[in-house]
């Protein structure tokens, strides 16, 4: 009673007090990660960001009148944001993807080129570790006839040709969808085409810094395979760090996109790799005073700018000891 009439707390066991000292230390967290600002790399000096480029991609799409983007209008978008993807080639034609074929090397992967179907392996739209070009030239044509078969002759337009990506690693997801309050929402977890299986993911607002990235990755059961088990060397999670926050600032610089998936995400620990991404962008007839605001501005870069002091110049050429 004492303690308490000094606005002391008291518990009555002691697992009580345990749960009152964790549920601070997390409130604690989360006021760390809302004071942190979030930078966009707009202004960084190492910024490669294209964003002409992937503007261009987008408005190209939209003017046509389509809302999806092509898988290697995707890997082109993912690219200007400099998220590794695998080289792909499109082939119209069965010759052309032997050609395509040849000069990317065996084994490689054929995947339905189309502007309307996403879910590729819905219609038998995949065909993976062809050898050579006879294996080639059976992929294209049981693509070509499934796809018309189950879907249209009109949204078969030829295949996408890559090289069959022989990486040990995890499948990650990396997503985005728009939330009716929060605006656009990032999503990150394990990948594959077990995702809705196992339900493996975390969520996040845009933008991000690094150390928002890893906490969101922190939440899911994947991040502690990714540090290594089992005799496994860990994923480079700074890498995988890097290229999150890429993904956010894409989504917040790119405001037509309307949902984004990398799935799967090849995480491996040399190297990161987008095998395969679906975009929905807006229709053409939205307009822009009806695309989702941010949860969370950006940091306003717009507004810095860099100059040098007198001080600053003077210490650039060192005083002389004698005073000439």
């Amino acid at each position: 009673m004492i303690l308490n009439r000094m606005n002391i707390p008291t518990f009555p066991y002691p697992d009580t007090a345990a749960r009152v000292f964790d549920y601070m230390a997390y409130y604690a967290e989360n006021l760390r990660g809302l004071y942190e600002t979030p930078m966009s790399a707009a202004e960084s000096k190492d910024d490669t960001v294209d964003r002409e480029g992937a503007a261009k991609i987008i408005k190209t799409a939209r003017d046509s009148g389509r809302t999806i983007l092509t898988e290697f209008e995707s890997k082109q978008l993912l690219s200007c944001y400099d998220i590794p993807t695998v080289e792909t080639r499109i082939a119209k034609t069965a010759r052309e993807a032997i050609k395509a074929a040849d000069a990317l090397g065996y084994p490689v992967v054929l995947k339905l080129h189309s502007e309307t179907i996403t879910h590729k392996t819905d219609v038998g739209g995949v065909q993976l570790d062809l050898k050579d070009s006879n294996a080639v030239q059976v992929a294209y044509d049981a693509i070509a006839a499934s796809a018309k078969a189950k879907a249209g002759a009109e949204h078969f337009l030829g295949v996408t040709v890559q090289p069959m990506a022989k990486i040990e690693g995890y499948e990650l997801i990396l997503g985005s969808s728009v939330d009716p309050q929060f605006g656009p929402v990032l999503l990150f977890g394990l990948g594959g085409q077990l995702v809705e299986v196992f339900k493996d993911r975390a969520l996040g607002l845009p933008p991000l810094t690094t150390t928002l990235a890893r906490r969101m990755m922190e939440h899911t059961r994947i991040y502690t395979a990714l540090k290594g088990v089992r005799g496994r060397e860990p994923v480079d999670l700074a890498a995988l760090e890097r290229l999150v926050v890429r993904f956010g600032q894409l989504i917040v610089e790119q405001r037509w996109i309307k949902e984004l998936d990398i799935n799967p995400l090849l995480a491996s620990p040399g190297r990161l790799l987008a095998l395969d991404a679906r975009v929905v962008v807006y229709a053409s007839d939205t307009d822009e005073s009806e695309l989702p605001n941010l949860a969370i501005r950006p940091f306003p870069s717009q507004y810095v700018s860099t100059w040098t002091t007198k001080d600053n110049a003077s210490r650039n050429d060192p005083p002389n000891p004698a005073g000439g």
